[in-house]
């Protein structure tokens, strides 16, 4: 089953209170032909805001049986499928059977509406004559194929269906422009009591952003056709409905805003660490002095890297900045003190690393001021002549 758009939602709902808002045509002889033009306009953007092509294939098959066709040349009009009776066939058959007067010299050149329709009817018969009638599948035993909304519509009807007392207050407006304050109807706590989310409050603020702007449009416009078309309300009643429409928008906006700021940040997913490290060039092992290099994952999270240059023969210390560890970032090592991170040259490399590997905790602290040469500074570069000997 489809599903439900907004105009079915409140047609249906205003069914049920018993009201018929669509145009009307009561006393259109009388208009002038201004009036008449922008009522025709009004009418038709009415039912393809308010209707569906399948609600107004009906209205055309009334007007045919109002005007001599025969059960035939409608039952050949039925059989074709809805999507052939467009939306202003349809919308000119209801105008039609309401009372709008087929023909006005001051209107469409003085041609004939109900010709222009009855030439419609019979392009959509002739076109639809191989169309298969609905009634004869119904014969054939075959698994339904049945309509799974997606979660977008979902969201869209239950938006729209949020929408209902926004609907009636507009409404009232319309009924009694004079009496309508905008100010007394609280579309923020309306929303909220629906449990309107971000999602429903972004799809609700674009269906009314386009009637906004056309009434903020009428309120300055030099355009002949739009002051006409909203020239029956005053001044004053034009801002109270711009005013209503604008706390529409307004509501929906703060809900978005509410949600992203009440939003949890986003975890970020952990990358292991020998991807981290992946890209560090560093001397695995050196066979003349015994040494073997540490694992660089072993790195991310300490306080202290010793390495040495095998080229330069120089023992070097990184030492992590204050509330800060060391990490690696492609062949560089992160996060230490530039100050104190410092390396010095070593005189006799086997006989001051073998001691080096002896010593312990207390040892280290002091092994680099023992050594009798020129401190020089840390760039955290790695290179495949470097190895790394020890974290803490």
């Amino acid at each position: 089953m489809a599903t439900k758009t907004k105009a079915q939602h409140l047609a249906t709902a205003r069914a049920a209170k018993g009201r018929d808002l669509s145009p009307k045509w009561d006393g259109a002889d009388a208009w002038d032909a201004n009036q008449f033009l922008r009522h025709f306009h009004s009418s038709m953007a009415w039912y393809r805001l308010e209707s569906s092509v399948k609600e107004l294939k009906p209205k055309v098959i009334n007007w045919m049986s109002a005007n001599g066709y025969t059960k035939s040349q409608i039952a050949d009009f039925k059989k074709t499928k809805d999507n052939r009776c467009g939306m202003t066939v349809g919308a000119i058959a209801a105008c039609l059977l309401k009372g709008m007067p087929p023909v006005r010299a001051d209107f469409n050149e003085g041609r004939s509406t109900a010709v222009w329709l009855a030439n419609e009817i019979s392009k959509i018969v002739a076109e639809g004559k191989d169309d298969i009638d609905d009634s004869e599948e119904v014969k054939v035993e075959v698994k339904p194929n049945v309509h799974t909304p997606s979660i977008q519509e979902r969201v869209r009807d239950a938006s729209m269906l949020m929408t209902e007392e926004i609907e009636t207050a507009i409404e009232a407006f319309q009924l009694d422009p004079e009496a309508f304050d905008p100010k007394a109807f609280k579309v923020l706590n309306v929303l909220k009591a629906k449990q309107a989310k971000a999602a429903h409050a972004r799809i609700i603020r674009e269906f009314y952003t386009r009637n906004l702007e056309e009434l903020q449009e009428a309120a300055t416009t030099k355009d002949e056709q739009l002051k006409e078309a909203y020239s029956h309300l005053s001044k004053i009643q034009l801002r109270k409905i711009t005013a209503f429409y604008q706390e529409i928008v307004s509501a929906c906006e703060m809900l978005a805003q509410e949600a992203k700021v009440n939003r949890k940040p986003k975890a970020k997913k952990a990358v292991p660490a020998e991807k981290i490290v992946a890209k560090l060039k560093y001397k695995k092992a050196d066979e003349p002095l015994k040494l073997v290099s540490i694992n660089p994952a072993d790195i991310l999270g300490a306080k202290e890297l010793w390495i040495y240059n095998t080229k330069s023969r120089k023992l070097g210390k990184y030492i992590a900045s204050e509330f800060a560890d060391l990490g690696v970032k492609g062949t560089t090592i992160t996060g230490f003190d530039e100050h104190k991170s410092v390396q010095k040259t070593l005189r006799k490399p086997a006989d001051q690393l073998k001691e080096f590997k002896a010593a312990g905790k207390v040892a280290l602290r002091k092994f680099l001021d023992d050594i009798n040469a020129v401190d020089t500074k840390m760039n955290g570069r790695i290179n495949e002549e470097i190895m790394l000997l020890k974290v803490q």
